[in-house]
């Protein structure tokens, strides 16, 4: 089997370290492949791109520097802190990498690779132009039951995109940038998780599905659902810290997390990393601030709860008989 695997990724300034955490991550499970990872970015340093193409050099793969013009999006686009604009450099994969980019895989960098991707990578996608994971969202808001809606019926199936094996070789027979551009367009650029929306929009039809349990487990889904760091670590190729995240300090942690945080220990970065949560979390008034939100509305409910009942009971009260002597 060709060993050589392509990889893409985007980010900003802020998710440098996290980015290196991921790519140990993924370099650590694949030693032996020839990996070419795509760094999409508009604002890394040459020193920041060097670190990476270090640590690729490290274990015999290598990294790419792709710089994304932003004057190229449009300002209508919808970004928030959470949602940021590069999510949108994965639909312009079409037309910035190399023609000879025939296969990419495009990974979130919020991500942890714990096992080899060899085989997702080389899988056999037939007439379809991707492969994907399905997403647990539920579409119950407005917009999207507009969005989607008249596609339910036909076997609709909305994916995730932070883990998306992408036939480049066929989508640029149809598909580029200013397609998807066109698009947003057309929907007035209503998107509730954008670049995820389009994607689903425009190529529902055209993907593959592969387990998500495996290759794109959320992590905070695992948790949920009662699976230990133990299992996850055994069964999961892809963990995805989807929503908060193992570093933050604004939410409860739980010990799926701690696999981040093992691959996070074989980088330099490690002890900034411990210095900066624990700052964090012990500065952090956002957890506080949620649990006593949570006690103020058990009591409020305990003493509607209360009131309640001795309305009952004066209801009770009224309605029964008066005895008689």
């Amino acid at each position: 089997m060709n060993d050589r695997m392509n990889i893409a990724i985007s980010l900003n300034q802020n998710y440098f370290v996290y980015t290196y955490v991921m790519l140990t991550s993924l370099f650590v499970n694949h030693q032996k492949a020839e990996l070419t990872v795509y760094v999409l970015h508009s604002e890394l340093t040459r020193e920041q791109i060097e670190e990476f193409q270090r640590l690729a050099q490290s274990y015999g793969g290598k990294v790419d520097s792709v710089f994304v013009d932003r004057t190229e999006l449009c300002g209508q686009l919808p970004t928030t802190a959470e949602w940021t604009v590069e999510m949108y450099y994965r639909l312009m994969m079409p037309d910035l990498l190399p023609p000879d980019v025939e296969r990419i895989l495009y990974l979130d960098v919020d991500v942890i690779v714990n096992k080899s991707l060899r085989g997702f990578y080389h899988q056999d996608l037939g007439d379809k132009l991707f492969c994907v994971c399905k997403d647990v969202t539920e579409l119950k808001c407005e917009l999207w039951q507009q969005m989607f809606g008249p596609f339910l019926e036909q076997g609709f199936a909305y994916f995730n995109s932070g883990v998306m094996l992408w036939n480049l070789k066929e989508i640029r027979k149809q598909y580029n940038f200013a397609y998807y551009m066109r698009v947003a367009k057309e929907l007035d650029y209503k998107l509730v998780a954008p670049d995820q929306d389009l994607l689903n929009y425009c190529h529902w039809q055209q993907v593959k599905y592969a387990d998500a349990a495996v290759y794109n487990q959320f992590a905070r889904v695992a948790h949920n659902a009662g699976k230990s760091g133990k299992e996850v670590r055994e069964k999961v190729a892809v963990l995805h810290f989807a929503g908060t995240k193992p570093w933050g300090a604004d939410n409860a942690h739980f010990d799926i997390e701690k696999i981040w945080w093992d691959y996070a220990r074989m980088t330099p970065y490690f002890g900034a990393l411990c210095e900066d949560f624990v700052e964090r979390t012990m500065t952090d008034t956002s957890m506080e601030k949620t649990l006593r939100d949570l006690l103020n509305h058990i009591a409020t409910l305990e003493q509607n709860l209360s009131d309640s009942l001795q309305l009952n009971q004066k209801l009770l009260e009224m309605i029964s008989p008066k005895s008689t002597s």
